[in-house]
């Protein structure tokens, strides 16, 4: 006789899950009785497990998610350590991080801004580090979701060490440049999926997590031109703009990038060996 432990784990292997005995422990520690019950079976018809816990690990933070807002991935750490080397506060960097030149001023305010925040995760995770060496860091997060500016600000409050140093703003970055002041560093994570992929995709992404922050036509560069007009406007001398993109899209956003103005392009490679991040510099 099964006991109902046995049922739950065969329920999440009947579903697909390759990741069962995992999830199933995973959702022990937060659940138990009828909403164990409950957890498993959300599981089992493939919603992502971020989602069914309510928070994902980013950086060195844990960030509330919830439906509506695309889940951080390990990937999107780039973003944060390649704005970290280009602030010369990242001593840990290998790689091609190596390759990203520093900014060169001594600051002791950096203003930036996460286009297409989402979570916040990007932007909060930045700016604690620079916090944490001991400059302070005003952060404007963007996005035009009303489920994710709810989201960055409360993850603003709860995990961001200088909340008042934090704002979240609601604009369309498709429309042009939000009133910002004028900013060291641009950060993004915008919608890169292309519609045939968005066809494509693992039903785990595709019927659960947001396409508003997947979907980016049929070549998946619909957000990179409005950003880098976005960067040209509101970077100062100097500064950069540090945009994530899909692993087969590096030579496109760097072409982007160089043909809009900007300089001295290169493009870093993720955790998993894949081109993740470009990077240009306004001259």
């Amino acid at each position: 006789m099964t006991t109902g432990k046995d049922q739950l784990l065969d329920l999440l292997k009947e579903s697909g899950d390759e990741e069962a005995i995992l999830d199933l422990k995973i959702l022990e520690e937060e659940f138990e009785g009828n909403a164990l019950e409950e957890a498993v079976k959300r599981r089992a018809s493939g919603e992502p497990l971020a989602y069914i816990l309510g928070y994902r690990h980013f950086y060195k933070e844990c960030y509330k998610v919830v439906p509506g807002v695309l889940i951080p991935r390990a990937d999107t750490e780039t973003v944060v350590e390649s704005a970290l080397k280009f602030l010369g506060l990242n001593g840990m960097a290998t790689g091609d991080l190596l390759k990203i030149p520093e900014y060169g001023k001594a600051l002791e305010e950096i203003r930036f801004a996460d286009l297409c925040t989402g979570t916040g995760c990007i932007g909060i995770s930045t700016a604690n580090e620079i916090a944490r060496s001991g400059i302070r860091a005003r952060a404007a997060l963007i996005d035009i979701s009303d489920t994710a500016i709810a989201t960055a600000s409360e993850n603003a409050r709860t995990q961001a060490l200088k909340p008042e140093d934090i704002s979240v703003i609601k604009h369309d970055v498709l429309s042009g440049a939000p009133k910002l002041e004028k900013l060291d560093f641009i950060l993004s994570n915008p919608p890169y999926i292309t519609n045939k992929e968005m066809d494509e995709l693992d039903s785990t992404v595709k019927d659960h997590e947001p396409d508003l922050a997947l979907r980016a036509g049929d070549d998946g560069l619909d957000f990179y031109g409005p950003i880098l007009n976005i960067a040209k406007e509101l970077l100062k001398e100097g500064g950069a703009l540090i945009a994530e993109h899909g692993y087969e899209q590096g030579d496109l956003v760097r072409d982007i990038f160089e043909n809009g103005g900007l300089k001295n392009c290169l493009t870093v490679r993720d955790y998993g060996n894949n081109p993740r991040v470009t990077i240009g510099f306004k001259a």
